[in-house]
């Protein structure tokens, strides 16, 4: 048996791919593999991404051509597709594409040769492999003296990580329309919402935008501006995130990941009521239970 993940994306979009890939292949006794070959892709429609898992501990064997050549053929034959989709126990290899954004409890039952083309974003598709999944995911890398400092000012604090996601949101039209932006009145209710409970709370604010968070967040509590080199700030964000007791996140799966990532049983995590800018899209499913919507 094997399982074979697409993965493409941001870091955030990298980590639900994975994270469905690898509990599936582990309930299964299978073999994980990863397709990186979106990474090869020039510049197009799509917002370039380099491949970033590698900044944790995961456990998977890239897959080659040979091994992707039997799925891409049935991807691209409708007729094959069509029965892959009416007989799947008759194929040897099984392409399973994403039907929905909501979660689909088929795919946990799934055996056998399968190709995973989606996006994965529910809890549920891993919270079974909670304890296995969160040993794949811790860092590889130590951190640096200055993000260590950042830590320790976090431990002497109510640290609450806020995170302001523009950067494509902004520059591509078709993600902005698609996905529409947080802006500083939702900022301004979250950070409310926390401190109604935790009045000593002091905001971390993890932005690909800096300047717009100095200018237009509201000046309710001490904030703290993370800074780091460009070339490393995702994955060092989403580990300093993940240090902190509560979080103020985006509509983004990057920070869905830093707060996540805390283990904390009793961390605050805050959510924009609106996901996407488009409300028909259904995502009762990509929020845990015990978030809380604002």
């Amino acid at each position: 048996m094997e399982v074979v993940v697409k993965i493409n994306g941001g870091l955030g979009n990298q980590l639900f791919q994975y994270a469905a890939g690898r509990s599936l292949a582990d309930r299964t006794g299978a073999e994980l593999f990863l397709d990186l070959s979106f990474f090869d892709l020039p510049p197009g429609v799509h917002t370039a991404r380099p491949f970033e898992l590698d900044v944790f501990k995961p456990r998977y064997v890239r897959a080659d051509a040979k091994r992707l050549s039997p799925y891409y053929r049935t991807r691209d034959n409708a007729w094959l597709m069509r029965l892959n989709r009416i007989f799947p126990e008759m194929h040897k290899r099984r392409w399973v594409s994403e039907r929905s954004f909501r979660f689909d409890p088929v795919v946990l039952g799934l055996k056998g040769k399968l190709y995973l083309d989606g996006h994965w974003q529910s809890e549920r598709y891993f919270m079974d492999r909670e304890q296995e999944l969160r040993r794949d995911l811790q860092f590889a890398q130590t951190l640096s003296s200055a993000d260590q400092d950042v830590v320790e000012r976090m431990n002497g604090t109510t640290a609450v990580s806020l995170h302001v996601r523009r950067g494509d949101y902004v520059s591509h039209a078709s993600a902005n329309a698609f996905h529409g932006l947080c802006g500083p009145d939702y900022y301004a209710r979250a950070m409310a919402f926390v401190m109604e409970r935790h009045a000593d709370a002091t905001f971390f604010v993890f932005s690909d935008d800096l300047p717009w968070a100095k200018e237009n967040l509201p000046a309710l509590a001490p904030l703290v501006f993370v800074e780091h080199d460009p070339q490393q700030r995702d994955h060092r964000d989403m580990q300093l995130m993940a240090h902190c007791r509560h979080h103020i996140i985006a509509n983004s799966s990057f920070s869905w990941w830093g707060a996540w990532l805390n283990p904390r049983a009793d961390k605050l995590v805050v959510v924009p009521q609106r996901w996407f800018a488009d409300a028909r899209v259904d995502t009762r499913d990509l929020i845990p239970h015990n978030w809380h919507l604002v």
